[in-house]
């Protein structure tokens, strides 16, 4: 009885629908879009090479490659930096990359996003990297950065790739006055579907010598021993809705995958759904610490080819980067321009008890962005530099040590005495020890 009440109730929302779309009346409309810009496959994936050095314009992530640093320059490739004396850099080589924004670096390999593909530079001699292989469709579902409020008009990816966007009208027909909404398009899921990776296996490289890359807080790629951990998030969208609806949101899972990096190889190994808030990963041991524009994610990498959800925190919706040390984790939270609420903080997290971390206390900061601990000193961007003494984690905040306006902090590595600080208007780079600082030297941006 129930059942059949139930069907004659649905066939009853049929009709009423049915009568809906009959009174469908079309308009047309004009609005300010973001319009895609296409290149080929084929020159989509012979772009990616070896150029002239070039100043630094718009840097962003970076990694310490033993006497070498690599500068990711936004959406356009790598700066490759002769660092074997700090206090005098060379910038010596440029590495072109469309949609460059990741990095990382192990055993004379350079591993660097390109858009949706992940590209394997040999880095044996840094100062002369050279393409090894390409792995396509590693980053499905991903699409360039509009930063901006405007929708996105219609995308047609067959045979193409988008590698950026126009803001232009768009003048077309709609039904029952329905309007674009932010980020929201037409039917994507056939349009992204050539962006699906690809079946691949092991891909045989040549390392060179035996050294891990450091990268920053800001890093969406992790390396812990013989693993590549990255995490993104995917861009994914319904099937068609009914013609009376014009416009659908799309919808974002967070991605984490494991490849296998070990002994001149290089295999797929899994793919793990995270949090759809991730931001950035900070490997630890036998963990990997996700910082999420609302908390914090825990997973434990104790069979490193299967990573598993552990435990969570959370905190008022901020962009987060993490780091840890020892028993505690620090996460900056920053709520400013597209970041969340009022609400600028260090977090310090009792992790003894990995399985359930708590906040032990916090911080007031000015607008934090990228961190970094050694030892017992706490390193962070904070409209420049902040440097703590950490040695007691519950009073780190109050343990100013050092402080720096006098430029724009978006990153840094501390590691062996030495600090690299990445931020707007250029490459900085102290040396750090007994509590004292003194600064070596500046690669300046391009005006």
């Amino acid at each position: 009885m129930m059942m059949r009440t139930a069907t004659k109730f649905f066939l009853f929302v049929l009709i009423l629908v049915g009568v809906s779309c009959s009174d469908s009346v079309k308009d047309t409309v004009s609005y300010m879009a973001n319009v895609p810009v296409y290149v080929s496959r084929e020159e989509f994936r012979s772009a990616a090479k070896e150029a002239p050095a070039r100043p630094l314009k718009n840097p962003g992530k970076i990694c310490l490659y033993g006497n070498f640093i690599f500068i990711n320059e936004v959406n356009e490739g790598i700066h490759v930096i002769d660092n074997s004396n700090p206090s005098s850099p060379r910038n010596i080589t440029f590495i072109e990359i469309t949609g460059n924004i990741d990095l990382a670096a192990k055993d004379g390999i350079l591993y660097a996003d390109n858009l949706v593909d992940l590209l394997l530079f040999d880095i044996s001699n840094p100062a002369a990297p050279k393409l090894k292989s390409r792995k396509e469709g590693v980053f499905e579902g991903v699409l360039p950065a509009t930063n901006n409020d405007y929708p996105v008009s219609k995308i047609d990816t067959t045979g193409k790739v988008i590698v950026g966007w126009t803001q232009e009208q768009v003048t077309e027909e709609v039904i029952n006055n329905q309007r674009p909404c932010i980020y929201c398009a037409y039917d994507y899921a056939s349009a992204l579907s050539s962006y699906k990776a690809e079946s691949w296996g092991m891909n045989m490289v040549q390392p060179g010598t035996k050294i891990t890359g450091i990268t920053g807080s800001m890093s969406r790629f992790a390396i812990n021993g013989e693993y590549l951990y990255v995490i993104y998030l995917q861009n994914f969208w319904y099937p068609p809705q009914p013609s009376y609806i014009s416009y659908y949101p799309p919808s974002q899972t967070g991605v984490l995958k494991v490849f296998d990096i070990e002994n001149e190889q290089f295999a797929f190994l899994n793919k793990v759904n995270v949090s759809t808030a991730v931001e950035t990963i900070f490997a630890y041991k036998k963990h990997l610490f996700l910082g999420m524009s609302n908390g914090m994610q825990i997973l434990s990498v104790e069979n490193p080819e299967l990573p598993v959800h552990v435990s969570y925190t959370w905190h008022f919706w901020g962009c987060d980067p993490v780091v840890v040390n020892d028993n505690y984790a620090y996460l900056t939270v920053r709520s400013t321009n597209v970041c969340g609420r009022n609400g600028n903080l260090l977090q310090v997290i009792d992790i003894s008890n990995i399985a359930q971390p708590r906040e032990v206390v916090s911080f007031d900061m000015e607008e934090p962005y990228g961190l970094g601990i050694d030892g017992n000193t706490l390193f962070v961007c904070d409209k420049g530099l902040k440097v703590f003494d950490a040695t007691n984690p519950n009073v780190v905040g109050n343990k100013l040590l050092f402080r720096s306006k006098d430029f724009h902090g978006f990153d840094l590595i501390p590691f062996n005495n030495l600090l690299l600080v990445i931020g707007n208007d250029g490459l900085y780079q102290w040396s750090y020890e007994n509590n004292q600082l003194n600064r070596l030297s500046v690669i300046p941006v391009s005006k």
